[in-house]
């Protein structure tokens, strides 16, 4: 969140507060849904290795990556992909 502030020119606090006033999500709750709507794209929408796809959006490791897509979709990042291919499939039928 810092470094996000710093590139804004403002404090983290500042930050926080005129989200929070704009959107009623702290300015943690907005990147937290960016960075899941870009996993999700990833990993619904190409066949990109996960650790890949987690390098690419700034996770440390694939481990930590899987970690967060759960925590927030309570699906591991390859069933995620998975759901995306058997929702096909239902449509199509």
């Amino acid at each position: 969140m810092t470094e996000n502030a710093l590139f804004l020119g403002v404090t983290p606090t500042h930050l926080t507060q005129a989200c929070k006033a704009a959107t009623g999500k702290t300015a943690a709750d907005l990147l937290t849904e960016r960075v899941l709507y870009a996993a999700r794209i990833a990993l619904l929408e190409t066949s990109v290795p996960v650790q890949d796809v987690a390098r690419f959006l700034g996770f440390g490791s694939a481990a930590y990556f899987t970690r967060f897509i759960q925590q927030h979709t309570k699906m591991t990042p390859t069933a995620l992909r998975r759901s995306r291919a058997s929702d096909a499939g239902a449509v199509r039928s």
